[in-house]
Order: structure tokens, then C-alpha cells, then sequence
């Protein structure tokens, strides 16, 4: 995969193109360059409307199914922790501290 992407960028140096937003934003191009690897996410609308890709992703087994896909998304939110680590040198596990 890091290798699709090197490729990619070397091209958009030779041959510059315009952003996107619905067809080559940040969720499609990870998984255009996924698709080298055995078993990537299929293709779907959800991936083009990106704020459906993380219950795509756990429609297909590919997130913790241990709870609802609601409850998985609350227990996600970091918005909070992230506010109250701020600058810590720590950020990283303060954030990640009561995550599933």
C-alpha cells in the first residue's frame, strides 16, 4: 500500500489534478490504494458519503461487534478527552485511556 501511494504522489507531480471532495477525498483514496491488498472494503456509496464509512466498515465485520454500532460510536468519541489532554505529552494514551 505504501507503495501504491508513493506511486500516486510521484503522479500528481508530473500531472497535477484538482481535490475532489466527493469521488477522491481523504476515505476513497485509502481504499482505492487498499485495493492491491487480499479482502479489501468493497466499494460502496457509503465510502463516497463518508459519514457513513464507520457503520459500513462495521456492517462488514471490520469493527469491534461486541455492542451495538451505536454504543461502539459513543464509547469512540474523543472529543472531550482530547480537549482536556490539550497539549500533554501523554495525549495519545489520554485519549485512547477508556476506548473499547
Amino acid at each position: 500500500m505504501l507503495l501504491e501511494y508513493l506511486r500516486d504522489m510521484n503522479a500528481l507531480r508530473e500531472h497535477p489534478r484538482f481535490y475532489n471532495t466527493l469521488a477522491t477525498n481523504c476515505t476513497t483514496t485509502i481504499l482505492t490504494h487498499a485495493a492491491v491488498n487480499p479482502g479489501h472494503v468493497p466499494y460502496s456509496w457509503k465510502i463516497l458519503l463518508s459519514g457513513y464509512a464507520p457503520e459500513y466498515l462495521y456492517e462488514l465485520g471490520r469493527l469491534n461487534q461486541s455492542q451495538p454500532f451505536m454504543a461502539l460510536q459513543k464509547r469512540s468519541r474523543i472529543n472531550d478527552a482530547a480537549k482536556m489532554a490539550d497539549q500533554a505529552p501523554d495525549f495519545s494514551e489520554r485519549i485512547r485511556a477508556d476506548l473499547p
